[in-house]
């Protein structure tokens, strides 16, 4: 039976697999398979398959079906139209509460295409019982109805809820004789999947197998990776290759002088010189040398006499970055602390050269020169404003193009089940699926100040201060919180740095963190693990709380909102995932208009959760006040905690400031 969904709703509601109940009270039915348009042709295969092989490879729970990456085995597909089956097969009278059992569609058209009791005399309406068990290794079943042992058969067989909403306490019953036997022992899956956190409690689970209404979020979790889509000329050599990882890394870090050079025609290799060299001092070597008559010729004496070294990208990127260090800690290699960090700097760099965007300055000459003053005058405090918050840049993004692939589905758990893939029988092409979404959406860029993060590091890491604990060369001052004076110094130690060894600290000192919002566990226990850990969660928690509060003062749905994070910039953008009913736009004037207001929602009613004390005890984190929809969220709402940011760590004992806390400070 065709069905006719939006994409969106399509890509996280309604795959291969899924139930979802019909419209106009039609039952509840279960995706068999999508019918997609091929756009194989717009993506580079190999890359994707890569990011999507290292999360398959790196999976807890372990994968099921994916026995090549080889991207002429996968067909890349976006969803056109649903096609779906009636299921679960079991119903219940609705007249005699009689329980009815078929064992496919076909059993069910043969035997009673028109759903009535099949109880001698009854002919009541049949309607499907809501709830299905599912297994860890991705099994999914109706419940299994059983004959009275009695020698009543199946005909009085009546499912018993005994008032509980648990399915551990739902038992089948003889209506005649009385006879029973509980759910959950028929509810069983003959798989060898090896359960590594099976649930303890015999009410909630039998066999592996959980029993549960079938639109539960535990029945079917979706697994997607998220990419910024850029077209860039020669994309793919600059991320296949070391040199254009480091280009990406040296465009962020600012060592170009014109950041207008495209990142792919930056020159590793070009001898350059520093600024530092004023006209004051090459006067002065005019005037102290007979041979010197011009400034070029004073910086000449000046090189010659080694009193001005030039250098090159590479070798300026070899100084300030320790990634042979941080791959130690790792375990890895510098080669994948290189490709993980360039590409992900490679990306956020391209996306700033590239994408259609406007920054506040340019808002604000926008609004003046067609006459919106008390606009433009509002524009102009928002920067002021920022800086309190520790971000010192947002832009607005006309065009951020993103990218969403669904490659799998776990049950049960989204963490400790088995991912399965989608099959060739899940789509119309020949090969195994992977359903594409690919749209350009309005957006909004924020910029963490790195100065900040670097003060709050020192704060809540004060080995940072030890020369020996630190990757590179580079210390950071102690802080002493108790202080608002010491805040004070410690952070103008930070300011006198130059941004470029600023940023470099940072990459110096942050490992990866997997698509499954994962810490490498190698790094737990080290600096680098405890600084990646503390960044993440702050950045993570930041974007949820700009997210669910633009939600509110501007009437945004949270679930048309999503982020996406580019952790090693200190950056996370906030888009519209709804390209049908979004108000094009919207973002725009939000920035315009209320962009002051949000800074101060956020920083003054964030931190609130109707669970605290107990939400800031267990992590700070939960429905009421971070969690978003799993549309919006790229981690799966893991990694947050508004101590990170508010600074309430004190109701888990830990005295740490919070970002904002500590720049309240200043």
């Amino acid at each position: 039976m065709a069905m006719e969904r939006s994409r969106t709703q399509v890509m996280f509601q309604f795959l291969p697999g899924n139930t979802f109940d019909y419209s106009d009270g039609r039952g509840i039915w279960r995706t068999s398979y999508l019918e997609t348009d091929s756009i194989g042709g717009e993506i580079d295969r190999g890359y994707i398959l890569n990011k999507i092989k290292y999360r398959v490879r790196n999976w807890d729970g372990g994968q099921m079906g994916f026995s090549t990456f080889d991207p002429e085995r996968y067909h890349f597909g976006r969803p056109d139209d649903v096609r779906a089956d009636l299921f679960p097969l079991t119903f219940r009278c609705q007249r005699c509460d009689r329980a009815h059992q078929y064992y496919d569609i076909d059993d069910l058209e043969t035997k009673n295409s028109d759903l009535t009791c099949e109880r001698g005399g009854c002919d009541g309406e049949l309607r499907q019982y809501q709830f299905v068990s599912v297994h860890r290794c991705g099994e999914i079943k109706g419940l299994n109805v059983p004959s009275c042992n009695n020698e009543h058969g199946g005909d009085y067989i009546k499912l018993n809820t005994q008032g509980s909403q648990k399915a551990g306490k739902f038992k089948w019953e003889c209506a005649i004789c009385g006879w029973n036997i509980p759910v959950k022992y028929l509810q069983t899956c003959d798989c060898d999947y090896e359960e590594e956190h099976a649930s303890d409690d015999e009410d909630d689970a039998n066999g592996g197998m959980y029993t549960t209404v079938h639109r539960a979020s535990s029945v079917y979790y979706p697994h997607y990776l998220t990419t910024v889509n850029l077209r860039s000329a020669g994309l793919g050599q600059l991320r296949s290759t070391k040199q254009g990882l480091r280009k990406g890394i040296a465009a962020y870090l600012g060592l170009v002088a014109d950041d207008e050079v495209p990142v792919g025609d930056i020159d590793l290799n070009a001898e350059t010189e520093p600024d530092e060299i004023s006209e004051e001092e090459l006067a002065h070597v005019i005037v102290s040398e007979d041979s010197v008559s011009t400034m070029a010729e004073a910086r000449d004496h000046l090189r010659n006499t080694g009193e001005l070294t030039s250098t090159t990208l590479n070798r300026r990127l070899d100084e300030i970055l320790d990634l042979e260090e941080l791959a130690e800690e790792d375990q890895g290699d510098e080669d994948n602390q290189l490709e993980d960090a360039g590409d992900e700097l490679l990306q956020y760099s391209l996306s700033k050269q590239e994408l259609t965007s406007r920054s506040l300055d340019e808002l604000e000459a926008t609004a003046r020169e067609r006459g919106f003053t008390t606009k433009a005058d509002r524009i102009g405090t928002y920067p002021s404003i920022l800086a309190n918050a520790g971000i010192n840049d947002v832009r607005v993004i006309e065009d951020f193009p993103i990218q969403t692939f669904v490659y799998g589905y776990t049950r049960g758990s989204r963490q400790d089940a088995q991912i399965r893939p989608f099959t060739t029988n899940n789509s119309d092409a020949d090969n195994r699926p992977i359903f594409v979404d690919t749209a350009e959406s309005e957006a909004v860029q924020f910029e963490i100040d790195p100065a900040h993060i670097l003060l709050w590091i020192a704060a809540t890491h004060p080995e940072t201060n030890d020369p020996t604990a630190v990757a590179g060369d580079v210390t950071l001052p102690k802080v002493d919180v108790s202080s608002p004076g010491a805040v004070e110094r410690a952070k103008s130690e930070i300011d006198e740095m130059d941004e470029e060894v600023q940023r470099a600290f940072i990459l110096n000192h942050l490992t990866e963190v997997d698509g499954f919002g994962r810490f490498n566990t190698e790094t737990e226990d080290s600096l680098a693990g405890d600084i990646t850990e503390t960044v993440f969660t702050l950045m993570h928690t930041m974007s949820h709380v700009f997210l669910k509060q633009a939600s509110t003062i501007s009437g945004f749905d949270r679930t048309n909102l999503s982020e996406y994070l580019f952790p090693r910039a200190l950056s996370f953008v906030i888009y519209a995932n709804n390209r049908n009913d979004f108000n094009i736009g919207g973002i725009t004037t939000m920035v315009e208009q209320q962009l002051d207001t949000l800074i101060t929602q956020a920083k003054t009613v964030g931190n609130d959760c109707v669970y605290d004390p107990v939400c800031s005890r267990r992590g700070g984190a939960c429905l009421s006040c971070l969690h978003v929809s799993e549309i919006s969220c790229s981690y799966f709402n893991q990694i947050l905690g508004r101590q990170y940011l508010y600074g309430n760590h004190r109701h888990a004992g830990d005295e740490r400031p919070g970002f904002w806390e500590l720049a309240e400070m200043l």
